[in-house]
């Protein structure tokens, strides 16, 4: 809307349309609303598949050490003591029974989970020490990691707990 004053008497002439560049300027606001709106559902389903990712690796880690546990219970003598301290195994199941390879295995089509075995030493006093004092053969350290790629790195989680030869077997 503008003024045109000619002489005394002042009237009000009302412009018609857009001009060009109100008609772009809308155009490029409303084009910059929707490229942010598509870039935020972006970045949050990307934020919501890497949660995923987190709680699955969580899970694949505790049936990890349940996995090592029934070994344990199936025979100490047969599946755990004949494993090699500090070798990656990775688990499967074979049907009926958790059992270990040195074969990599893909877990989900996503991750590798895999599970290192360590000697453990006690001391004097029965307590677990990092040096010194003497091997314990019923006792192991268990390490589980789960790896999965990401978009130009990986990402590891891992656990770790002690099992011992509950049943002497």
């Amino acid at each position: 809307m503008y003024i045109r004053t000619s002489g005394s008497n002042a009237r009000r002439v009302r412009s018609r349309g857009f001009t060009l560049i109100e008609i772009l300027l809308g155009a490029s606001m409303l084009a910059l609303f929707i490229v942010s709106i598509a870039l935020y559902y972006r970045k949050a389903l990307e934020v919501s598949q890497e949660t995923t990712h987190h709680i699955q690796a969580g899970f694949l880690l505790e049936e990890g050490i349940e996995a090592v546990k029934s070994m344990r219970d199936d025979g100490w003598t047969t599946y755990i003591a004949t494993l090699n301290p500090g070798t990656s195994y990775y688990l499967y199941w074979n049907g009926s029974k958790w059992r270990a390879t040195t074969t990599p295995l893909q877990v989900e089509n996503t991750f590798w989970r895999s599970v290192i075995l360590s000697s453990v030493n006690r001391d004097v006093n029965d307590d677990i020490v990092t040096t010194g004092g003497s091997a314990d053969a019923g006792t192991r350290k268990v390490r589980v990691d789960v790896t999965w790629n990401k978009k130009t790195a990986s990402s590891t989680e891992s656990i770790e707990t002690y099992i011992t030869n509950l049943f002497n077997n």
